[in-house]
């Protein structure tokens, strides 16, 4: 196991790359989440100057078990509490891992503008998939102008979200059989 908390507090930037400063802060919020014996992915919402309105990590084992609180989630439920309808058009939503059907039919409702994501899950993503979704998801979606793409970051944050989230899957899918 690599020590991702070291690499990530000695990592870099790189201003060539468009989203490598916020993937590198999503990457030490998934990390804080793996840490928490969460699945370890992170999330944050900036806004169209951008600047952080609301960060978060999956919190599924933070309290008990809850299976709703995905890192999306987590910072949806945040900026809602002080919901300006009308401004989520103007936010970018950026996760280390692309996000599940759950989250991203939320995200679809939702209507943040851009939603960035540093890794593909070929296991559980649906954004590679979404030619999959039902008509009136794939038309909202485009009625709203919903961007939809992966982090243009460095080689190693897009291998330190992958390796945090899939170091923490395999021990925590077998949690959520056994309960």
């Amino acid at each position: 196991m690599k020590n991702w908390k070291r690499l990530l507090n000695e990592f870099k930037i790189n201003p060539d790359l468009e989203d490598d400063e916020l993937s590198l802060r999503v990457c030490k919020l998934a990390l804080q989440a793996r840490e928490e014996d969460c699945y370890g992915v992170g999330a944050l919402i900036v806004d169209k100057d951008g600047e952080i309105i609301v960060s978060g990590h999956n919190e599924a084992f933070s309290n008990g078990q809850r299976s709703d609180l995905h890192a999306e989630m987590v910072v949806m439920n945040a900026l809602e509490v002080n919901w300006q309808p009308g401004k989520a058009k103007e936010c970018k939503l950026v996760t280390s891992l692309e996000p599940c059907p759950m989250c991203m039919t939320r995200l679809i409702f939702s209507g943040i503008g851009e939603i960035i994501y540093i890794r593909q899950d070929d296991i559980g993503g649906m954004v590679h998939r979404s030619k999959d979704l039902p008509p009136v998801f794939q038309d909202l979606m485009e009625s709203q102008a919903q961007k939809w793409r992966q982090a243009e970051c460095s080689a190693i944050l897009h291998s330190a979200a992958f390796e945090i989230w899939d170091e923490t899957r395999e021990a925590l899918d077998k949690r959520w059989v056994e309960q």
